[in-house]
């Protein structure tokens, strides 16, 4: 309703995410012997699940890295739940309900957009023909101008004449008899009239002024008309002229009018768009949700299975039957780039192509501080961070498909952030909605693998 009232008043004015950029060089890394490590330092206190990722010291041991400011510590990384895939659907829907009001204002826009453009095209025509009309008139008034000097000349003309031949027949009479002018007028063939010289210089002189009269009338005729013309031509010239402007500023307006329209167009149409893109980065989100909660619901009926690409290590065939954070280090495989840490197979082999690529870029491995964590250690950092911790048995840690990182990846916004959120995707890796900085529990060093 609210977009057919704008549309009307602007008649009326008339008349009067997600967006990955996968820009890296795909590698495979040569596979360097795994170092065994004691299980002692996987058993050490988590730092990640305190609020804040941790880093080897040259002796090997964790170190606190320091975690985000703000108000409170983040929330450390937990499988999704019902109410948040029940409100990540919400949203989607809203996202979408929205899209659709504003799929109908672009349409509005749209046809409010045609009718300017007529408008538009009328204004135009009319300012056409209105300059069409007033060229004409002017060229009408030039030709009247000037055949009204030409009838005022000829009227100057007549007149002079018969003021000369008044005179010489009043100072010389007797010089008249021998013009040609006259005989012809008399009809005397050369021979004077009777009656005397004073006869004939009457005659002569009624004669030429009947003549001279008659064309010192049609002189002045034909200047009267010709002024009056000139007067016509002067009016419809100023009337051509007043329809012009008028025309002008007409098709000025709907030409403005048509702007204005485009503008609304493209503001609706780019709004529509962005909540297009909201929309479908909330269905992602949402699908990516229920993946993960139907995914926990199996591993946690002893479904964690390795369903990608593995390495020299394929761990265990049979990983699929140890419960969350209860995987022996035998089933699981070493961290050829990260020593000390242990993932699923496949996980496994996914990072170290993933890690040998930044490597490429930035010199050195990815930095790891936590990776496959054991259900003893989730058990005694839930009780004694129970808001911090997740629950044990729900840790993606606990299945070997999670890892907390350092070396800059930890805080959001660096070089080594920015390149991994972009690249890691193409390795199966990824950032979780919910751990990156809009998210519910940022966590900049959080990162999953998507098997």
């Amino acid at each position: 309703m609210g977009s057919r009232k704008r549309r009307a008043g602007r008649l009326l004015g008339v008349c009067g995410g997600l967006a990955l950029t996968l820009g890296c060089v795909l590698s495979t890394p040569s596979t360097l012997a795994p170092g065994a490590a004691p299980i002692a330092a996987l058993r050490a206190a988590d730092p990640a699940d305190q609020g804040a990722p941790a880093s080897r010291g040259a002796s090997g041991d964790r170190t606190d890295a320091g975690g985000p400011a703000g108000a409170g510590a983040p929330a450390v990384e937990q499988e999704p739940t019902r109410a948040e895939l029940d409100a990540q659907a919400r949203e989607t829907k809203r996202l979408r309900a929205q899209a659709r009001s504003q799929a109908g204002d672009v349409r509005d826009a749209e046809q409010d957009t045609r009718a300017a453009a007529r408008l538009a095209g009328q204004a135009l025509e009319d300012y056409t023909v209105s300059l069409h009309a007033l060229r004409s008139a002017q060229d009408e008034e030039e030709r009247r101008d000037a055949a009204l000097t030409t009838a005022t000349r000829a009227a100057g003309q007549a007149r002079a004449r018969v003021t000369r031949w008044a005179r010489q027949a009043y100072e010389g009479g007797s010089g008249l008899n021998a013009s040609p002018m006259l005989n012809t007028l008399l009809g005397t063939n050369g021979a004077a009239p009777a009656g005397g010289g004073l006869d004939v210089t009457l005659r002569t002189m009624r004669r030429i002024g009947e003549n001279r009269s008659a064309d010192l009338r049609a002189g002045r005729d034909a200047q009267d008309r010709a002024e009056r013309a000139a007067a016509d031509a002067a009016i419809a010239t100023r009337t051509a002229n007043r329809a012009a402007v008028a025309a002008d500023r007409a098709r000025t307006a709907a030409d403005a009018a048509v702007t204005r329209q485009r503008r609304i167009l493209d503001d609706a149409q780019a709004a529509l768009d962005s909540t297009s893109r909201q929309a479908d980065q909330a269905q992602k989100e949402e699908r990516r949700l229920r993946a993960a909660l139907q995914a926990r619901r199996t591993r946690e009926t002893g479904g964690n299975q390795v369903t990608g690409q593995t390495g020299t290590c394929a761990g265990a065939d049979d990983i699929a039957r140890y419960p969350n954070g209860n995987i022996p280090l035998a089933a699981l495989c070493p961290l050829a780039s990260a020593p000390g840490h242990y993932l699923r197979a496949d996980a496994a082999h996914a990072f170290d192509r993933l890690s040998a690529a930044y490597a490429e870029h930035f010199g050195t491995p990815i930095c790891v501080t936590d990776s496959y964590r054991d259900r003893a250690t989730q058990v005694r950092l839930y009780a004694t961070k129970p808001g911090l911790a997740a629950r044990p048995g729900t840790s993606n840690h606990g299945w070997g498909t999670a890892t907390d990182l350092c070396g800059g990846v930890q805080n959001f916004g660096t070089p080594e952030h920015e390149w991994l959120f972009a690249n890691a995707p193409v390795f199966g890796w990824f950032h979780p909605a919910w751990a990156q900085p809009d998210g519910s529990r940022p966590e900049a060093w959080h990162w999953e693998f998507g098997g």
